[in-house]
């Protein structure tokens, strides 16, 4: 890979992102990401602009997934009023283990870091993933997951477009 930033999350922007892969190893966590933006403040984006990086591989090195919520919702009409409520959903390890293989075009709408500092020096971030509905084109389920890692490693090879903004959204 021709560029690698370690540590720099926040020089990240997930707003396009999706997750083409997700591993989940004894000790790294791996995802390979399309339309991942690397802001001009990365130490690593020689163009001094708000750019996407072609396929990048993302590893948190000793990373685990330490646990996780399926994201509930409220349903209104067009009048606002309340129709259907659903609560988070605290996902046991079988559903957590499930997550990773279903993963494939989902979104990765944000990763956060965790305001809990870890005494050991292990870094905690959040994992905010929804799902498409390909029968609607809509969003389905969403998850947050949150982890533990010592490192995070993102690995390109080279740099796309420059990021066109709306400045209206």
């Amino acid at each position: 890979m021709n560029y690698k930033s370690t540590n720099e999350i926040e020089a990240f922007s997930f707003k396009d992102c999706r997750i083409t892969g997700f591993e989940v190893e004894e000790d790294c966590i791996t995802l390979v990401l399309e339309a991942l933006i690397i802001k001009k403040e990365n130490s690593q984006n020689t163009n001094y602009t708000d750019s996407y990086a072609g396929t990048t591989t993302a590893r948190f090195i000793k990373g685990k997934i330490t646990d996780g919520v399926k994201d509930g919702y409220k349903y209104y009409d067009a009048n606002d009023v309340l129709i259907n409520e659903v609560p988070d959903h605290k996902l046991s390890e079988e559903e957590i283990e499930k997550i990773p293989k279903q993963c494939e075009n989902a979104y990765l709408y944000f990763l956060n870091k965790n305001d809990n500092e870890k005494e050991d020096g292990m870094l905690s971030y959040s994992l905010g993933i929804e799902f498409e509905d390909e029968s609607e084109g809509t969003v389905s389920d969403s998850y947050c997951l949150n982890i533990l890692f010592e490192k995070a490693v993102f690995e390109w090879d080279r740099y796309m477009n420059r990021v066109q903004y709306d400045w209206n959204d």
